[in-house]
C-alpha cells in the first residue's frame, strides 16, 4: 500500500517524528502532559543509572553469589517502582519541553534503553549527532549492531525532515552497510533533505567512524499524514542537499 493511501487511524498509532509538539498538542492523555522539569530531571537521572547497571550486567565477571544478590536487589527495585504505572510513555505537549519524547527508544533521556544521543537540527532540514556507543549495543565483535545503526538513522532522518518543515512517518528506509561501525569511539551521524514528492520527503543520511570513513549510508522516505499537511511548509532542502 502506498504511503498516500495509509489508513489515517492506523497512522495515528504508528511511530511519529518529533515535530515540536505539532502533532501531539491537544491530543489529550499522556501526549498532552505538561512538563515538570524536576520530575523529568529525576527520570533522566534514574535512566542514566540504569544504563550504567545494564553495562555492568553485560560486562560483569562477578561470582555467582554476587550475581544472585544483585538480581534480588534489582527485583526489589522493580517491585518498588512497579505499582504506580502509566498506560504508556509520556510525550510532552508543545510548549512543555518543546514537544520532547523523553521515552524515545533512540533519543529519550528517560529511557534506559536509548543510546546516549542528542540530535541537533537546522531549519534548512539537516540533522547531526555525535556520540559513542558502548558494548551494550554490540552486534559483531567490536562493532555496533546493524539494527541499532538503522534505528539511529531512522530517528535522525525523521528529525531532519521535521526540522525542514516536512514532518512525517517512515515509509521506507534503505541502508547500505559499507564497513563495521566501531564501538567505543566517537561517531558522527548526519542527515539532510534531498527532495519532496507530494506528501513524501526524501532524506539522505550517513554514519562516519572516528577516521571520517563512511560506515552506513541511508535513504529514507517519510510520508506526511493528511492531518499534518496544513502545518507543513514546502521545502526542498539545502543547496545540493548534502552538508559540506
Amino acid at each position: 500500500m502506498s504511503p498516500d493511501k495509509r489508513d489515517e487511524k492506523s497512522a495515528g498509532a504508528a511511530e511519529e517524528t518529533d515535530v515540536g509538539g505539532a502533532a501531539g498538542a491537544g491530543a489529550g492523555g499522556p501526549s498532552g502532559t505538561r512538563a515538570d522539569p524536576a520530575l523529568l530531571t529525576a527520570r533522566a537521572a534514574l535512566a542514566a543509572r540504569t544504563r550504567e547497571l545494564v553495562e555492568a550486567v553485560v560486562l560483569s565477571e562477578a561470582a555467582i553469589a554476587e550475581l544472585d544478590a544483585a538480581a534480588a536487589e534489582i527485583a526489589n527495585l522493580a517491585a518498588r517502582l512497579g505499582p504506580r504505572r502509566r498506560p504508556g510513555p509520556i510525550r510532552y505537549a508543545a510548549g512543555a519541553a518543546e514537544g520532547r519524547r523523553p521515552h524515545s527508544l533512540v533519543t529519550g533521556e528517560a529511557n534506559p534503553l536509548a543510546p546516549p544521543i542528542k540530535i541537533a537540527t537546522t531549519p534548512e532540514g539537516t540533522a547531526r549527532a555525535e556520540f559513542i556507543l558502548g558494548p551494550v549495543y554490540q552486534g559483531p565483535p567490536g562493532a555496533v549492531h546493524g539494527g541499532i545503526c538503522a534505528a539511529i538513522l531512522d530517528s535522525l532522518l525523521g528529525s531532519a525532515a521535521a526540522a525542514g518543515g516536512r514532518p512525517g512517518m517512515t515509509a521506507r528506509l534503505t541502508l547500505s552497510y559499507l564497513r563495521p561501525t566501531p564501538l567505543g569511539v566517537p561517531l558522527v551521524a548526519e542527515a539532510w533533505i534531498r527532495g519532496v514528492e507530494r506528501r513524501t520527503t526524501i532524506v539522505d543520511g550517513r554514519i562516519l567512524n572516528d577516521s571520517g570513513e563512511l560506515t552506513v549510508e541511508v535513504t529514507g522516505e517519510f510520508s506526511l499524514p493528511l492531518r499534518w499537511q496544513r502545518r507543513a511548509q514546502q521545502h526542498t532542502g539545502p543547496a545540493r542537499g548534502q552538508p559540506s
